[in-house]
């Protein structure tokens, strides 16, 4: 993505050429004089013609990567002698930012002549092997551990079904209509099927590496981005129109989002959008992705008036450890190659990440006065998604700062369903939509040229803390509100659409029951499905109040049989909003102790499918 700063790096090269021809101008009219008076005149005329030719090279590259603005220096005029061109030169020379040079001139060589850079395949294919495993296992695990007992396959399922799915669309299509150029919005058919991809090619926002390292590493993009959606609707959308849903938000939303923000031709990149690694393109289309499923799905059966519980914390710790190390690969990778930015990426990573986690602990704290375990690894996300978008742009202080802001901000964000009343059942878009625009916002605050380089029209990226107007600000906001703009309605019009055709969402018994065994035949502590349904297993691992159990029943004709073991009498009662809903309810795994309501549910009511 360092493409677009070829033109800057060529104007520093005239720089150093100047620098060259000054030194050896001083020389020749400092030096001892050669004895030929003749001699004297033509190494001046020769360094006079020279001159002229750098300071005409110098106005061309200049007016090519700053839009015919000069940033600072002297003008320099033809018609002066060549005493005050010199300095002339020289003042213009000064004002030129040679900040790692070295690394600069190496950047400029491989896209002029590039080479393939093994030390940039090596880091290219171990951030990739990092960023997939975030998916599989990190985030099915991470979500498997909070949903409830009769769920978890199912939302494991849905991570890994993803995974697969993702990757066929991406070699068939979704790599070309994300990576080549074609228009603003998509890229063009060139490399549907990765038609015309060698071992030779290299893809021009990468000529480090050839192009299958590349499409591999962006592909673990595209697959964990749809990933993250289904924690906003688990436990009650069914498993087909899912599949249906992923595929055409791939296609209609990531794609164009991807190619906008990050091509060369793409508009909010033209714009220029800053997007380190994905904030808009990952976690705002995410985040607000989920919103809008949440919301047209339907909230779960019971929400608001039972307890729904994570069934086991330890695996949502595993979960999130993974996610956290294999964000050192998301972001890091995003630089390109392993070069100093890339370390700094890594480094802001983790301090974000440490410092939100412990910022939304000590939030948490103070208002429900004890610090929780969900809290802790919910504020490492949310520092992790909120330095996405500038990881590769600010200084430790300013990750440092995203940190200590995000744990709170999200925090609050977070509890936007309660106020709401929408059921974002796993906070995939309380965590990852906030995140997403904050950290976007951020940037244009933090940024940092030192670190940052060149945006894509060859202007040093600051932020306001270091000397920016704050007309980046407007572009950040520019770029945030036209993702969330394309990614809620292109969400709402394919589920609307989706729900008219094939209908989305579970029946009301089959929810209750659980979808492991209703959609996948399986349950998690691997008994017999028949016979566990039938004899000793409770329909939820939730709480199930009297009105549940009345609803599920008006809407379920039961046989002679079936109404003969319902007894209303041991099912509790509704609970009064002041008391603690764990206190009531029907547990799990209480054997032939359990009411026999849990054994309403027959075998010959699962769908085939």
């Amino acid at each position: 993505r360092d493409h677009d700063r070829s033109m800057a790096w060529r104007g520093r090269f005239a720089a150093l050429l100047l620098l060259v021809a000054l030194f050896s101008s001083r020389a020749v009219e400092g030096g001892d004089a050669p004895q030929d008076p003749a001699a004297v005149e033509k190494q001046l005329a020769e360094k006079d013609t020279r001159i002229a030719e750098l300071e005409r090279e110098l106005r061309v590259v200049g007016g090519a990567h700053a839009g015919g603005r000069s940033r600072g220096g002297a003008s320099l005029r033809a018609e002066a002698t060549l005493e005050e061109r010199v300095k002339a030169l020289e003042k213009t020379v000064s004002s030129v930012n040679v900040t790692s040079m070295d690394e600069q001139v190496a950047h400029l060589l491989r896209h002029v002549d590039p080479e393939y850079d093994s030390g940039s395949i090596a880091w290219l294919n171990t951030a990739s092997t990092l960023v997939f495993m975030m998916t599989i296992p990190g985030l099915a695990l991470f979500y498997g551990g909070l949903v409830r007992l009769q769920n978890v396959l199912s939302i494991v399922m849905q991570s890994f079904s993803i995974a697969c799915l993702i990757t066929v669309l991406w070699i068939a299509v979704g790599y070309s209509l994300c990576f080549t150029e074609g228009s603003v919005v998509y890229g063009s058919y060139q490399r549907f099927w990765l038609t015309g991809l060698t071992l030779e090619t290299r893809h021009p926002l990468n000529p480090l590496v050839s192009e299958p390292v590349y499409c591999l590493y962006e592909l673990t993009f595209a697959i964990i981005t749809p990933a993250l959606i289904p924690g906003a609707f688990a436990d009650r959308m069914r498993f087909g129109p899912m599949l249906i849903f992923i595929a055409l938000w791939h296609l209609l939303v990531y794609c164009p989002v991807a190619h906008a923000t990050w091509m060369t031709d793409g508009f909010l990149h033209k714009a220029r959008v800053l997007d380190f690694a994905g904030g808009n393109v990952v976690h705002i289309t995410a985040g607000f992705s989920g919103l809008v499923s949440s919301i047209v799905i339907g909230k779960r059966t019971g929400y608001g008036a039972e307890q729904f519980s994570a069934h086991n914390m330890l695996i949502s710790v595993l979960g999130a450890s993974l996610l956290w190390v294999g964000w050192c690969g998301f972001n890091g990778g995003s630089a390109g190659s392993p070069s100093p930015r890339a370390s700094m990426a890594v480094l802001n990573t983790n301090v974000s990440a440490a410092t939100a986690s412990l910022s939304w602990m000590f939030t948490e704290w103070a208002l429900r006065h004890r610090p929780s375990v969900l809290g802790m690894i919910s504020g490492a996300i949310a520092g992790l998604v909120t330095i996405t978008p500038g990881a590769g742009y600010v200084n430790i202080t300013g990750a440092f700062c995203t940190g200590l802001i995000a744990g709170p901000v999200v925090y609050f964000a977070a509890q936007l369903k309660h106020r709401f009343h929408f059921d974002d059942a796993l906070d995939a878009f309380g965590i990852h939509a906030p995140g997403g625009v904050l950290g976007g916002i951020l940037v244009a605050f933090f940024a940092e040229e030192s670190i940052a380089g060149l945006d894509s029209h060859g202007v040093g990226i600051n932020g306001i803390f270091y000397g920016d107007s704050g007309w980046r600000l407007l572009i950040q906001i520019y770029g945030i509100a036209v993702s969330i703009g394309w990614c809620v309605v292109m969400t709402y019009i394919i589920l609307k659409v989706l729900d008219k055709v094939v209908g989305v969402r579970v029946k009301l018994e089959d929810e209750l029951i659980g979808l492991d065994m209703v959609v996948h035949g399986t349950a998690i502590w691997g008994v017999d499905p028949v016979n566990s349904y039938m004899d000793n297993t409770v329909v939820s691992a939730g709480q199930l109040s009297e009105g549940t159990i009345k609803q599920w029943m008006d809407a379920t004709p039961l046989n002679e049989e079936e109404e003969d073991v319902i007894n209303m009498d041991l099912l509790p009662k509704e609970t009064d909003k002041d008391e603690d809903p764990s206190t009531h309810g029907i547990g799990l795994y209480q054997g032939p102790n359990i009411p026999p309501v849990a054994r309403v549910a027959s075998i010959s009511r699962f769908p085939s499918f």
